[in-house]
């Protein structure tokens, strides 16, 4: 009985077949957390949240929603909550309070509970009224999603 070798078979096989052995590494895959760049990818992902999300986050405080991403995968989800009132903003900060009055411009991101599908749970203390919430996907390779604000009431 001949007994061989298979390292030279599977050299063999990564020469002949690149594509295949460079699908296998570690990289393509990234586990969450990992460094920015970790993956190639230029398409940025996508996050957000339906209107019907929004209506309950208004009566439950609770605001879910997807986010998805061709390339790489979602690595993280923030959001920004800022309440928009006579042309001053107020941000919700990371001890979920309202800030003081500041720009409209500045936001401040929180992270969210997952990643493809989210949660966020807005504290019981936020004051009734209008607010706008962005969202902001980043994935594996680095590439943030342009945030585009929603508006939504708290009742």
């Amino acid at each position: 009985m001949l007994r061989r070798s298979l390292l030279p078979l599977a050299v063999a096989a990564a020469v002949a077949f690149p594509a295949a052995a460079s699908a296998q590494t570690p990289t393509d895959t990234p586990t969450p957390g990992a460094t920015p760049g970790a993956c190639v990818d230029h398409v940025t992902p996508s996050s957000g949240f339906t209107r019907r999300a929004a209506r309950r986050a208004g009566h439950r405080r609770i605001l879910r929603g997807r986010a998805r991403d061709v390339g790489c995968g979602v690595d993280r989800v923030r959001i920004s909550v800022t309440r928009k009132r006579h042309g001053h903003c107020r941000v919700l900060t990371v001890k979920r309070r309202l800030s003081r009055r500041t720009s409209c411009a500045h936001r401040r991101w929180l992270p969210v509970r997952g990643t493809s599908r989210w949660s966020f749970r807005l504290p019981r203390r936020l004051p009734k009224g209008a607010y706008v919430i962005s969202t902001r996907a980043i994935d594996f390779a680095g590439n943030a999603q342009r945030p585009k604000g929603h508006r939504i009431r708290l009742r």
